[in-house]
């Protein structure tokens, strides 16, 4: 009785480790897939699912298309690990407005997560708390490279162009930012505050500036270039937000690392470094 108990034990071992050996590189591929987004259907999927913060890690996500979420029912991809690959094209028609604190199109960019060569364009400017708020990512871990924002970032604190809040581990790479950005604590054209490193960035994005015409007038592909013609042709149509504090052209708090980066967007404070 024994014996066969004990051949029967060996079999089934036998049987598992068979089964294993087929199922495990399935597993293996599947955790370094590359998923390819193309339509906006794609795109909402994909932000769909980053709600599990492991679904993402160890993928690679290649856009191969401009998108327009003008119109559309878009929340922002809570979290992500993986690789976003933008090959150089363009989400336009962000729009977040609804209450929250850390928002962007993505809200939180793991550290192993990376967002390459992707534009965006919109409208990122939620109500209630407004704290941790970028145009691209509400709080950074990982890495942005080639990575630009145009339109309006609007928030309380931690508010950035590309990013509001910047982790030690976090790492924005050539980045740049145009239009307007307006927060009350620590506020940047590029990130709201950084603890790690800004490399090679350029923001052409008014900071902390009042007007008498609306921000979101700003939006578009031009939107820097306008912003930076207005200030030109008539200084008077901007007032500087004296309640306001930590803000910066590039960075309104940095207790990181800040590389070969260059302003040209107006910055509206009392006492500008």
């Amino acid at each position: 009785m024994d014996k066969r108990f004990t051949n029967r034990l060996l079999a089934l071992l036998l049987a598992w480790w068979l089964v294993a050996s087929f199922v495990l590189p399935v597993a293996r591929a599947a955790e370094g897939e590359q998923v390819t987004i193309s339509t906006v259907e794609d795109f909402q999927k994909f932000a769909q699912s980053c709600s599990l913060d492991t679904w993402s890690q160890g993928k690679t996500f290649v856009l191969t298309a401009d998108l327009e979420l003008e119109g559309q029912d878009f929340a922002p991809i809570p979290t992500f690990g993986g690789t976003f690959l933008g090959q150089g094209h363009t989400i336009s028609g962000l729009h977040l407005t609804s209450a929250g604190s850390t928002q962007g199109l993505f809200r939180y960019v793991q550290p192993a997560g990376v967002v390459r060569d992707l534009t965006v364009t919109g409208l990122v400017a939620p109500e209630g708390t407004r704290s941790t708020v970028g145009g691209i990512v509400g709080d950074n871990a990982g890495t942005l490279e080639n990575c630009a924002f145009q339109g309006v970032v609007q928030g309380e604190s931690m508010v950035g162009g590309v990013v509001g809040r910047n982790a030690e581990s976090g790492q924005l790479i050539g980045c740049s930012a145009s239009g307007s950005v307006s927060g009350e604590n620590a506020t940047g054209g590029i990130a709201g505050r950084s603890l790690g490193l800004l490399l090679k960035c350029v923001n052409s994005a008014g900071v902390n500036l009042t007007q008498t015409e609306s921000s979101v007038d700003l939006l578009g592909a031009d939107a820097g270039t306008a912003l930076e013609e207005r200030v030109t042709a008539n200084d008077e149509t901007y007032d500087l937000l004296s309640s306001c504090f930590d803000t910066g052209g590039i960075v309104g708090y940095s207790s990181g690392v800040v590389q070969g980066c260059t302003n040209n967007g107006a910055v509206g404070y009392p006492h500008v470094g």
